[in-house]
């Protein structure tokens, strides 16, 4: 019993929430350096809290501007752990613990990125916006999510495969519904070279479920599931 109330003054002293519940943070992250499009995750320990919510954020403490999808820090018990997924550029972070007591940040931390590399979407695509849950907005192609790029699911044409070394100015799609090839660029969208046409066609935006397209060379107009 003597043991566990020094134990219990000490991280009293140390971290002043902890005595009303408060969760804390007992260790903090710490910068690391990995390789570029390595899965980055670590474990932090913090206090046994009540109806605890954690966040992550890209950027440096207080900016809340950019939160991380949810899976990105999980709760487990006493244990947090930080699961961002592959990180392709030199990136700050910082983490944040709630409960009915308060909230408790971290430091800001830092994943250097040892020969950054363009990550591939963006050497396919072009600069996207990050909309969250891995999802990405191209301002020529519209939104998609990349979890398991090269495939894509984009919100009209849904699932599609980026051809290995596509870039936006020269992109090759194939296309699971028509199982079918499409040619086309950031610049010439929604005009599209169809191969099982051996024709360009005009994707008609926005349309889903049939997608809508006129055929350039036969002015036919068709659809694609």
């Amino acid at each position: 019993m003597k043991h566990q109330l020094t134990l219990f003054l000490a991280l009293a002293c140390a971290f002043p929430g902890f005595a009303r519940g408060q969760a804390m943070f007992l260790d903090q992250p710490q910068d690391m350096t990995i390789t570029s499009g390595q899965p980055v995750f670590f474990a932090l320990s913090v206090t046994t809290a009540f109806t605890r919510v954690d966040q992550a954020y890209r950027g440096v403490h207080p900016d809340t501007s950019d939160p991380l999808h949810d899976d990105a820090l999980l709760n487990v018990g006493q244990v947090i752990q930080f699961k961002p997924g592959q990180v392709f550029q030199t990136t700050s972070y910082w983490l944040r613990i709630c409960d009915d007591f308060g909230c408790s940040d971290s430091n800001t931390f830092t994943i250097t990125v040892e020969g950054e590399d363009i990550d591939p979407t963006t050497a396919a695509f072009g600069e996207t916006t990050d909309l969250g849950e891995m999802w990405v907005r191209s301002d020529w192609l519209g939104d998609f999510n990349i979890s398991f790029f090269p495939w894509i699911f984009h919100a009209q044409h849904l699932w599609m495969f980026a051809f290995d070394e596509s870039t936006p100015d020269n992109i090759f799609l194939f296309d699971l519904a028509s199982a079918g090839w499409f040619y086309t660029s950031s610049t010439l969208y929604p005009n599209l070279f169809a191969f099982d046409r051996n024709s360009w066609v005009f994707y008609f935006a926005g349309t889903s479920g049939p997608r809508d397209f006129v055929d350039l060379q036969t002015q036919e107009f068709f659809t694609i599931p």
